[in-house]
């Protein structure tokens, strides 16, 4: 008997001897992890067989009418609705229905970018912005949990190219700004997850958890994958060779980091209003709170991956604790070789982040109630 099976049991019988549950505990049957991907490669090489003749045949019949290319997408949506939409929907079946489906996604995409103006169309602000909305239709009309959270992906991705098309319109070499334009959307992801994370509770009783759940695992990968790359991304000739985005591409970091920072001082404020920590506690935790952000500001994927730690704790969560330490040690890694700053000021800002959480937690081990720490 695994640790696992034996927890459940011990909270089962916990539950019963409080008269919300009756009955026996039913016996999960568990998939041996080689067999669940044995049958999603099965699902995926059926659906690869499928799409070469399906799609083949397609493509030689309608291969310069985009219209047509677009409708058959559509069509291997639907198909990929259906099969999600039956009962005990296996594994096989399921990797395969993603599988027809996101390739119907390309289909409508290409189709209707060659439609509406082809490559001059893939370079507007309101492309992305229409591939976001389209994403975002997928997410509430397909109720696949690895479907919908794709599609959360893809809306974030969308959003991050039409914003940072509306903020670098008019700069050379645009990509050189991706940092500026990140900038402002890594904060705000994190703001989002944060939120899930606080109304949890509410959004379970009001039955809206289960359906957003997957949105909020796509808002915090996209938002420690933004702030890795605000953090890592840098061009040490930037100012030779487009002097009009120095200001875009030096405050872009410390944009990020100090709107994490926030977030982050936020989140902590109220993780200490609901612990009922006595004010002196909670002044000391906000101020070792808000001394950490300000020295991560030049490094937001460390501030990002703290953040995600207190909210993985919170929530019981191992994916997203295993994303904010993945996030913490590439973002030191990438912020201790960057160019932007000097080694001997990024070290010196890691080792005053190092002394402030380690005398943070002195304090609290000492001055805080042993109720208050736990």
């Amino acid at each position: 008997m695994t640790d696992t099976v034996q927890t459940e049991q011990a909270l089962w019988r916990e539950l019963a001897a409080r008269g919300e549950v009756q009955g026996e505990l039913v016996a999960r049957v568990r998939t041996p992890w080689a067999v669940r991907a044995l049958m999603g490669a099965a699902g995926w090489l059926g659906a690869l067989f499928f799409q070469m003749f399906f799609l083949g045949a397609v493509f030689v019949a309608v291969r310069e009418n985009a219209v047509a290319i677009a409708l058959t997408g559509l069509a291997m949506i639907a198909l990929a609705a259906v099969l999600y939409g039956r009962s005990g929907t296996g594994i096989a079946l399921g990797q395969f229905a993603l599988a027809v489906s996101l390739s119907g996604q390309g289909m409508v995409i290409y189709g209707v970018a060659t439609v509406l103006g082809g490559e001059r169309l893939v370079e507007t602000a309101g492309f992305w912005v229409g591939l976001a909305v389209f994403e975002a239709l997928l997410y509430v009309l397909i109720p696949n949990r690895l479907h919908r959270f794709l599609a959360a992906t893809g809306v974030w991705i969308g959003l991050a190219v039409a914003v940072h098309l509306v903020l670098t319109d008019s700069v050379r070499h645009a990509w050189l700004a991706i940092p500026w334009s990140l900038g402002w959307l890594a904060p705000a992801a994190c703001a989002l997850a944060a939120w899930f994370t606080v109304t949890e509770q509410r959004l379970c009783a009001a039955g809206r958890h289960v359906w957003l759940e997957p949105a909020m695992d796509a808002t915090l990968l996209f938002a420690l994958g933004a702030a890795l790359v605000v953090t890592g991304a840098s061009h040490p000739l930037a100012w030779l060779e487009i002097p009009d985005t120095v200001p875009l591409l030096t405050s872009a970091r410390w944009l990020a980091g100090a709107l994490v920072g926030v977030v982050l001082v936020g989140f902590v404020w109220m993780e200490c209003q609901r612990l009922a920590l006595s004010g002196p506690a909670t002044a000391v935790v906000l101020a070792g709170a808000a001394a950490f952000g300000v020295l991560m500001s030049a490094a937001p994927a460390v501030g990002a991956g703290a953040l995600a730690l207190g909210l993985a704790l919170r929530r019981a969560s191992l994916p997203w604790l295993g994303l904010g330490i993945a996030a913490i040690a590439i973002g030191f890694i990438w912020y201790y070789s960057s160019l932007h700053w000097t080694l001997l000021a990024k070290s010196a800002t890691l080792v005053g982040a190092g002394i402030v959480l380690l005398g943070l937690r002195q304090w609290l081990m000492q001055a805080a109630p042993a109720k208050e720490v736990a």
